[in-house]
């Protein structure tokens, strides 16, 4: 009779299949940070707060087996880097609809000593501007978090929006707060955001401000039944 190892659902289906790949604990998130570019040990375990770096480090291990994600080391070199593979790429348009999921069913500001780290917070923005296609002309914010040496700019023209780790030299506008006020910030209502958050300083031209207000007010989505009603 047939084995199977204990991981394994032994069904013949594709999702079945991916899941025994990618199903474990973490394993996703890693291929989430992944997503945004390479990166360091460090780097990931800053993001995937509550990790061990043994667990961190088996799940690089088996995603590396599962030819989803390439190590870079150098003779010498101390630092080591983890990115993608193409087929690790492939599994980004599944996760943006998850975290679309999420954001239209179970968005709410942050629990108490939940982590949290811009780069999720900011790519589901894009995440969600992007989706809409949102055209509100060439515009440029960065946010940049006081407790953290985070910095990221958010850009977007024609409808189509990106995220860089970087700090654009001339920004329309610019966020400043702690990574918690900033989670906060965005997690608030429009209206909220609008009349100001404690801790969060947003600066730029008066017009500025508020073309940027008016446009992350789409932020997060409401479900569909709920942004519709009868």
């Amino acid at each position: 009779m047939p084995t199977t190892p204990r991981s394994a659902y032994a069904h013949f289906c594709m999702l079945a299949k991916t899941l025994e790949r990618l199903g474990d604990r973490w394993a996703l998130l890693v291929v989430r940070d992944l997503l945004t570019g390479p990166k360091r040990f460090t780097d990931l375990m800053d993001r995937l707060g509550g990790i061990t770096p043994r667990t961190l480090t088996q799940r690089l291990r088996d995603l590396e087996s599962e030819r989803l994600v390439c190590v870079d080391r150098e003779p010498g070199r101390r630092e080591v880097w983890y990115s993608l593979t193409p087929a690790g790429h492939d599994l980004a348009p599944s996760l943006d609809e998850l975290a679309l999921w999420g954001l239209r069913h179970l968005a709410a500001p942050p629990a108490p000593g939940e982590p949290t780290h811009p780069e999720h917070l900011l790519n589901s923005v894009r995440l969600v501007l992007d989706r809409e296609q949102l055209d509100v002309g060439p515009a440029t914010w960065v946010v940049r978090t006081l407790d953290h040496d985070d910095t990221y700019t958010i850009s977007g023209r024609g409808g189509r929006w990106m995220l860089e780790a970087r700090a654009d030299p001339h920004p329309d506008v610019e966020l400043l707060g702690t990574r918690r006020d900033l989670a906060n910030y965005f997690a608030t209502l429009p209206s909220t955001r609008a009349a100001g958050h404690p801790g969060v300083r947003v600066e730029g031209r008066e017009q500025e401000i508020s073309r940027f207000l008016g446009a992350i007010a789409v932020f997060p989505p409401l479900p569909r039944a709920a942004a519709s009603p009868a």
